[in-house]
């Protein structure tokens, strides 16, 4: 049983309930079972999971697919990252990866307020308080790696079916820089309609399907990709460096920009 089976699995009495409140009608908890704490957005996914004796582990199997684009683009300097959370991509950054500036956007004030309270997000922490959409629309500087996890509950929302949305998006990324996108998709045809608008403004696109889970990950850029067994070495060193173990994602990385129609 995995880690999030288990806590799925849990019942009420075996879990602390830490905060609960809602914001924008949605009901927003703090959750902790034994050193697993967790934030809970709407519905029944976790949006967020932190080992309170090891903050920086990136737990969430979502979470550590959107940061293989640290094998693509290996020194990057700046990241901005759409769609805050509990700050689990930030602390990971802070504590393995301090030479990235990373740029974090957050639609809901209470979550930020809750990540600073419960997840180890230090007050002086800058989170831009604003939808992604607005913030890329007004945004001039540019980014190595742009990583974007938004959902209203478990809903894309509907920037992510605007055209403009991914304009936005390359035009904040560096030439060589690279785009990673946590979806949910319900149906093939879902998929294919936010392929259908990436294709537009980038050249290479790649798709990863998060093991054991519903998830899926787009990777775009402007450049081409590293070959399969170059991402294997990056994932060997990505390892060593960080403990962030991403060694068996390489080769289940699907490239879908030749297959995808006109």
């Amino acid at each position: 049983m995995t880690l999030l089976e288990k806590i799925y699995n849990l019942a009420p009495e075996q879990s602390q309930i830490l905060h609960a409140e809602f914001a924008r009608d949605q009901l927003i908890e703090v959750c902790e079972f034994e050193n697993y704490r967790w934030l809970q957005i709407g519905g029944d996914s976790i949006q967020g999971l932190m080992d309170v004796d090891l903050p920086s582990h990136i737990l969430l199997p979502n979470i550590q697919a959107l940061l293989a684009t640290l094998l693509f683009f290996s020194k990057p300097r700046q990241l901005l990252n759409l769609g805050f959370g509990c700050g689990s991509i930030e602390r990971f950054c802070i504590d393995k990866l301090p030479d990235i500036v990373t740029t974090s956007i957050e639609k809901t004030e209470l979550v930020i307020q809750l990540a600073k309270e419960f997840f180890f997000i230090e007050d002086g922490f800058q989170i831009i308080n604003t939808p992604a959409e607005v913030f890329l629309t007004n945004e001039k500087k540019y980014y190595d790696i742009i990583l974007c996890d938004i959902f209203n509950d478990e809903e894309h929302p509907t920037c992510l079916y605007s055209d403009g949305f991914y304009k936005s998006m390359g035009n904040c990324l560096n030439d060589e820089g690279v785009l990673a996108i946590n979806l949910l998709p319900k149906t093939e045809d879902d998929m294919l309609n936010i392929l259908s608008l990436m294709k537009n403004y980038f050249d290479n696109i790649s798709l990863l399907e998060v093991p054991d889970h519903f998830n899926v990950i787009l990777f775009a850029s402007n450049s081409r990709l590293p070959e399969t067994i170059e991402l294997e070495t990056r994932a060997d060193i990505c390892f060593n460096k960080t403990g962030l173990d991403l060694r068996d994602l390489p080769q289940k990385l699907n490239r879908l920009i030749g297959l995808m129609p006109a």
